[in-house]
């Protein structure tokens, strides 16, 4: 399964995009439920290579372990709640799912981000630092810098759920704010 989103993250009226919480490992099983009931979601995923003897298995983890962003009004979260996948939703304003759907959209780029360019050094660019991502899919994303050597490690924060995602990014495309 990759990254699960057949639909565009934008507002739709009657609806708000939601954090549900799923019960433990059950995020691609909720996913399939939704897909299958018309009901728009979006399940971000990471890789994990693991590495054995002889070989390398590669694996597609959920981005945020335990949570589905659905698409919902009362009688969807309903039908959503019959798949006996789900513990229950974050209540979102529609003022705050503005915010929710940028951010979605900041992950949603970072699916697409590929390393390996060459970088330029800027040393005011240091551990702890807030930076502006300044080119790239991430265009006018915020995050701190948790690492530096050569490429910097940028975490970039979903506030609503209180987690964080982390990828490398090129220097040349950070700026202090």
């Amino acid at each position: 399964m990759k990254a699960v989103c057949n639909i565009v993250l934008e507002y739709k009226r009657g609806l708000i995009w939601t954090p549900v919480r799923t019960k433990p490992k059950r995020e691609k099983k909720l996913a399939g439920y939704c897909a299958a009931h018309d009901v728009d979601f979006y399940l971000p995923f990471k890789r994990s290579i693991h590495r054995y003897a002889r070989r390398s298995v590669e694996f597609l983890l959920p981005m945020f372990p335990g949570y589905v962003f659905c698409c919902l009004n009362e009688e969807k979260y309903q039908l959503v709640l019959r798949s006996n996948c789900v513990v229950y939703r974050i209540n979102i304003l529609e003022a705050d799912e503005k915010l929710l759907l940028r951010e979605l959209d900041a992950v949603r780029s970072l699916e697409k981000i590929s390393a390996s360019r060459d970088v330029i050094v800027k040393p005011e660019i240091a551990e702890g630092v807030r930076v502006c991502i300044t080119n790239g899919p991430m265009a006018g994303q915020e995050g701190i810098i948790e690492r530096r050597r050569g490429k910097a490690l940028v975490t970039v924060n979903i506030d609503i759920l209180g987690q964080s995602v982390s990828t490398e990014l090129d220097i040349e495309d950070l700026s202090v704010d």
